[in-house]
Formats: C-alpha cells, sequence, structure tokens
C-alpha cells in the first residue's frame, strides 16, 4: 500500500471515528429535547391517527385496499424528514453560541462533524420508523407482501434512506443559516410535500399535467417502494428513485454543509 492510500485511509477511518463520537453527543442531546421528540414522533403519530379516522374509508374506496397500508409509510417518512427539522435547529444554535468553532479549533477531521450528524439522523431514524411500525401494527397494519414480514428490515431501510438524504438538506441550511427562523421555509416544504406524493393519494387523483412530477417526488418513490413491500406490488423501480434521490442529495448538500460547517460563525451570532 503506497504513503498516500495509507493517508487517505487513516483520515477516513477517522472521519467515521470521529463523527461516532459526535453522534453519540447528538442524541444524548436530542433525548432531552422536546423539540425533536414532538416532530419525529407526535406529530406524525397524530398524523396517522387524523388520516387513519378522517380519510380512511375515502382511501379505501379509492384505492381498493387498506388505508394504513398507504397511510403507515407515509407517515414513517414524515417522522423521518419532519424529525431532522428540529435537529436542525440545534446545529444553529450550535453555530450561534460557539460550540462548533471550539470543534474547530480541536485536531479533527473536517467532514467529521456531518458525518456524526448524519449517523445522529440515522439512528434517530430507525428509532422514528420503528415506532412506527408499532403503532401501525397496533392499527391492524401487517405486511401481506410475498415475503410477509421478512420485507420489514428492508421496509424500515427506505426511511433510512430519505432520512438520511433530507438530513444532508437540512444540515446544509441550518449550516449556512443566521437563525432558525429559516426552518420555517423547510417545515412549509416538508408539509406541501406531504399533500403531494402518492403515500397520500393514487398518482391518479391528481390533475393529468402533475401526475408525472408527483410519481418522482421523494416521498412518492419512498411511499411506493415501502407499500411494494407490504402490500406485493412494484417494488424495485420505486426503489431505485429512493436511492437516487438518497445520493442526489447527500452529494449536492453534503459539500455544501461540510463548508458551512468549516465556516466560522463569529458574524452570525447576535
Amino acid at each position: 500500500m503506497s504513503t498516500t492510500t495509507a493517508t487517505t485511509t487513516t483520515a477516513t477511518t477517522g472521519a467515521f471515528g470521529q463523527g461516532a463520537l459526535q453522534a453519540g453527543r447528538l442524541l444524548r442531546r436530542w433525548s432531552r429535547s422536546p423539540l425533536v421528540f414532538v416532530q419525529a414522533l407526535v406529530f406524525p403519530v397524530c398524523l396517522l391517527l387524523v388520516f387513519r379516522l378522517v380519510f380512511g374509508s375515502t382511501v379505501a374506496a379509492s384505492s381498493g385496499g387498506d388505508s394504513l397500508n398507504r397511510f403507515v409509510p407515509l407517515a414513517t417518512l414524515v417522522g423521518t424528514v419532519f424529525g431532522g427539522v428540529g435537529s436542525g435547529a440545534s446545529l444553529i444554535r450550535e453555530r450561534q453560541s460557539g460550540l462548533l468553532d471550539r470543534f474547530r479549533a480541536m485536531p479533527v477531521h473536517r467532514s467529521s462533524l456531518l458525518i456524526g450528524r448524519l449517523e445522529a439522523e440515522l439512528a434517530r431514524a430507525l428509532v422514528t420508523a420503528a415506532a412506527f411500525l408499532a403503532v401501525g401494527y397496533a392499527l391492524g397494519f401487517r405486511a401481506h407482501g410475498d415475503l410477509g414480514a421478512a420485507a420489514l428490515p428492508l421496509f424500515l431501510a427506505v426511511p433510512l434512506l430519505l432520512g438520511l438524504g433530507f438530513a444532508a438538506l437540512v444540515c446544509a441550511v441550518a449550516a449556512h443559516a443566521r437563525s432558525t427562523a429559516v426552518l420555517s421555509g423547510l417545515s412549509m416544504l416538508f408539509t406541501l410535500m406531504l399533500f403531494f406524493n402518492t403515500g397520500f393519494a393514487p398518482a391518479d387523483s391528481y390533475p393529468g399535467a402533475l401526475r408525472p412530477l408527483v410519481r418522482a417526488l421523494p416521498l412518492s418513490c419512498g411511499a411506493d417502494a415501502m407499500r411494494g413491500l407490504a402490500d406485493a406490488g412494484a417494488v424495485r423501480a420505486p426503489l431505485l428513485g429512493t436511492v437516487a434521490w438518497t445520493v442526489g442529495l447527500v452529494a449536492v448538500f453534503g459539500v455544501i454543509a461540510v463548508r458551512g460547517l468549516s465556516r466560522p460563525a463569529r458574524g452570525d451570532r447576535t
């Protein structure tokens, strides 16, 4: 192994090791944060119950199946996406307080701050997805696909993938934001996405010109993949779409986030 390769390997290992320490710190902090808890669990669970009680019969009549097979995947994805907004607010506060400046003054890898946040987001998304699956089962949701219960690990992996992509987006915005108010715009965007996806309603129920766009949106890809795994539907195409969205979001916004996290925050403090 050449010296350059060995140095690169050591740096990568160090970045992930330091990122794991950051992830542990963040998870301990988030466990005491009401905002992250509400946005990751309470709001989506309430949303699932409202959808089931208010729209359940309508969706079942239009789609010809149990409404839980549509609402459980959607609520799980919403939980992973909205939970990232709460963690983005904590990132902005850390920048404003100077905590990130102190981390940068230490001999840490440049990308370890972002890696740690993404690792923490994956752990949070896994807890959120598992909690929603448990709530769904309590309401009567069951995996009726060809793989049965064996499909559940992949079912849980889909929100982890999209959660990773949206976490990179939130980190990129938060790393450059001057206040938590900017996250309101992201929340509005995510709320709009909530009603424009095939998890909320079949694509055919939208106006003709919007159908291709609705089918291609990330929540649609994730919801279709999860519904296919649970109900013997198409899996390959929506799963590939989910992977493509994740790779694209991380590749684009990951670079932006690293640059923002590497920038001194002195001018951002109020």
